[in-house]
């Protein structure tokens, strides 16, 4: 089935291998969502809310996280620029510790 040029709501369920090109799906909600192997690229995602999510084994590349907030998360293993994010957050509580800021 294809869908072009149309403006309408769209419920759709128990989709897979599907394909979206140049769809602005801005306020849309997604719930229980298998995403796993799934690719996304060129994405804004600015102000979207991600809760309940499994990331492990995602890969990030050429993303701009600025003011990205990361809550009650579980990091173990998490690296970034080839650096474990453990690692960089002991050596800042080390800094702090020390009285450095």
């Amino acid at each position: 089935m294809e869908v072009h040029d149309k403006r309408d709501v769209l419920d759709v369920r128990n989709a897979t291998n599907s394909s979206f090109d140049d769809v602005n799906m801005s306020n849309t909600q997604f719930h229980n969502v298998n995403l796993s192997a799934a690719r996304i690229q060129r994405t804004n995602l600015t102000n979207a809310k991600v809760e309940d999510a499994n990331l492990s084994n995602t890969f990030f590349t050429n993303v701009n996280m600025s003011n990205v907030k990361i809550e009650n998360a579980e990091v173990a293993g998490m690296m970034i620029n080839g650096i474990s994010l453990g690692d960089l957050i002991q050596a800042y509580e080390t800094a702090k510790t020390a009285g450095g800021n």
